[in-house]
């Protein structure tokens, strides 16, 4: 049996006897608790170096109770996004048999890594002229000879009607060493800035003039209230591609959410 014999090569349940010829391993009844005892563990999710663990070097029931606790909260982890997925999955029947077509939009929610790079306060004065928001600090950046590390992005303030901005934080990320460079050359125009990590953002892209991303927020606003989702800090807005044409560019919106309480 391809278990058993597995067992027997990591140490963990050892034949009392294997004939050489045949390879065939014997075990007796005295193992067979043992065995059970195996199975019980396996069946709590424990792996095998983990039942190893518990059995052979006998183990203290603090120890084995941390090992539990720590299963049990990925096993409520996981029942909790295999329930968040079901219900993503009710919205979308429901709005298919309400003769729904396609949707234009769609929301993808993923965990975004900290960002590291400088920021640019600017008024919506400031940007009237200005076709890309990003053209503004893209401008700084090419002045002090530095290139970003990733694409640009745009700050929304949570308090503010991002349709209608009295401000917004520009920000380009960029090589930690650069940041104190770009804020003396720039003459303070530009300061260190640092964005969290965030375990669930909801995304969403938007092709086209940027003028006409108002569509793109709507069916972000619409996927949070079906999937009873609520804003958790400033949203994002990345700009992917800037082409000659505006009907080329490509942005992507991005909300940091948590499920409401």
């Amino acid at each position: 049996m391809t278990t058993l014999r597995y067992y027997d090569e990591i140490g963990l349940l050892k034949p009392i006897q294997v004939d050489p010829e045949t390879g065939y391993r014997f075990y007796t009844m005295d193992q067979l608790p043992y065995l059970h005892r195996i199975l019980a563990f396996k069946e709590l999710g424990l792996g095998l170096t983990q039942i190893v663990e518990i059995l052979d070097e006998g183990i203290s029931p603090e120890v084995l109770q941390g090992m539990l606790r720590l299963r049990q909260a990925q096993l409520q982890q996981h029942l909790q996004a295999e329930q968040e997925q079901l219900v993503r999955i009710n919205a979308r029947l429901l709005s298919l048999e309400q003769g729904s077509s396609l949707p234009v939009y769609e929301v993808v929610l993923k965990a975004v890594k900290p960002i590291t790079g400088v920021s640019l306060s600017v008024t919506k004065t400031d940007l009237v002229d200005q076709v890309h928001w990003v053209d503004v600090i893209d401008a700084l950046l090419k002045r002090c000879g530095v290139k970003p590390i990733d694409h640009l992005l745009v700050l929304h303030p949570e308090s503010e009607d991002e349709h209608t901005p009295r401000s917004v934080e520009i920000v380009a990320p960029v090589d930690w060493r650069d940041t104190d460079i770009l804020a003396t050359r720039s003459e303070g125009r530009l300061t260190r800035c640092e964005l969290p990590a965030f375990p669930h953002m909801a995304s969403i892209l938007h092709q086209g003039p940027p003028a006409l991303v108002m569509p793109a927020y709507q069916a972000l606003g619409t996927w949070m209230e079906n999937n009873a989702y609520t804003i958790v800090g400033p949203r994002r807005k990345i700009c992917l591609r800037r082409g000659e044409r505006l009907d080329d560019t490509l942005i992507e919106i991005q909300f940091p959410v948590e499920k409401a309480v």
